[in-house]
């Protein structure tokens, strides 16, 4: 129903530019498998998206390791609630929490470098890490033929349509995960996907699900 009743830019970009073989989303299983992974990670609307690392102490600990060996610093970094109202009384030090647990990471240097902040997830796929950015840089360039981008040089750029789908694109041939929605359409086809996008989320029930939502959908 979401993908039907509300294709977004998604659908707009790569069905404008043609050649779906290209982007490997040429089949009802390719395309199907995409969308799964995408709507789970950008979300229902799949509008541009930036992560959020707005975490309350008890997520942090329960999502990064870095948090868990640092409980102290846990409990300074992230945001308060009211108990009552509920309502955020200190707001969460974002950019602290992106370069702690993502230094020394995917490229990025230490924490003190920023990368972690500056490279944090971006795109309808989180590319996440200095080295991915400049990967799907290098992609981009060989898939669209545009030289001028260079997500590494301007990581905000991931964050701006029509970057957020073909970024997106980009680490799907990358890592060649079009080989692998050929596989099929049981779950573990689903679940090989996944890992390679996130490897430890707690998502693969949802992703299912939008797979099979989505696969409906191409009938």
């Amino acid at each position: 129903k979401w993908l039907k009743a509300n294709p977004g830019p998604v659908m707009v970009e790569n069905f404008k530019v043609g050649g779906l073989a290209k982007y490997g989303l040429d089949t009802r299983l390719r395309r199907a498998h995409f969308f799964a992974q995408v709507r789970e990670e950008s979300g229902a609307e799949m509008k541009a998206a930036v992560e959020s690392l707005a975490y309350g102490e008890a997520g942090l600990k329960a999502t990064f390791k870095y948090y868990r060996d640092h409980p102290k610093e846990a409990a300074v970094d992230s945001y308060e609630r009211d108990a009552k109202t509920r309502k955020i009384t200190r707001a969460a030090s974002q950019e602290t929490i992106a370069n702690n647990v993502y230094a020394s990471r995917n490229g990025n240097g230490d924490a003190k470098s920023g990368d972690g902040w500056s490279y944090r997830g971006r795109g309808f796929i989180q590319v996440t890490g200095r080295a991915n950015y400049k990967a799907a840089a290098a992609k981009y360039q060989e898939v669209y033929g545009d030289k001028t981008v260079d997500f590494e040089k301007t990581p905000d750029l991931m964050a701006q349509f029509p970057y957020t789908v073909r970024s997106a694109v980009c680490y799907w041939l990358q890592h060649g995960l079009q080989k692998k929605a050929d596989a099929g359409d049981k779950d573990a086809d689903v679940d090989s996907i996944t890992k390679v996008i996130n490897l430890h989320t707690e998502s693969y029930a949802q992703r299912r699900t939008h797979f099979k939502t989505a696969y409906k959908a191409f009938e």
